[in-house]
């Protein structure tokens, strides 16, 4: 059984079906990638170097940090879980990217949103569009048809549980003030 609802099957042939057009078919890719792994360690690297005269160091360090228990959280999740990827469960689907491993939970959603929840600490008057990029690339993982509305809400749940709590953590032992 790998939990799939009448709800996951429609959103998803909603969003990657019946919404689909040119235009998004060229931007989702795109979009989606800002919840890499690659991308966000590019960002976290980024933060060390440009802000290294305030936190940029603390910073970078809770990022990567965050980045490394979502991917293994995710991934240990994905495998006890073992849902299939839309494409496996429906063939005619418009998959724009191919991938192998499991569905749930979304790790783009996760890395994105636990990037979103350490950011926005740091950069308050930018939480609203940390989290709707956030967003756009859970949206993204469905329109692009790797995943399913319920893999994007755990992957974002999970993102935020891990920044919230690397942000605890950081906060209990003074990184956060350095």
């Amino acid at each position: 059984m790998y939990l799939l609802t009448g709800l996951d099957a429609k959103i998803f042939h909603t969003i990657n079906s019946e919404w689909a057009n040119r235009f998004f078919d060229v931007a989702m890719p795109i979009v989606s990638e800002f919840g890499s792994g690659e991308v966000l360690f590019a960002v976290s690297l980024l933060l060390a170097v440009l802000r290294r005269k305030k936190d940029g160091g603390a910073l970078s360090l809770l990022l990567f940090a965050g980045l490394t228990v979502t991917y293994y959280s995710v991934y240990v999740i994905k495998v006890l879980v073992g849902r299939p990827r839309p494409s496996v469960l429906f063939p005619d689907a418009n998959i724009l990217i191919d991938e192998k491993s499991f569905s749930f939970p979304s790790n783009h959603s996760a890395q994105a949103f636990m990037a979103a929840t350490v950011l926005s600490a740091a950069f308050g008057r930018w939480r609203v569009p940390l989290f709707t990029l956030a967003a756009l690339v859970g949206y993204s993982r469905i329109y692009i048809g790797v995943h399913f509305i319920s893999d994007v809400i755990c992957g974002a749940v999970a993102g935020m549980a891990v920044g919230y709590g690397m942000l605890k953590m950081a906060a209990s032992t003074g990184l956060s003030e350095r």
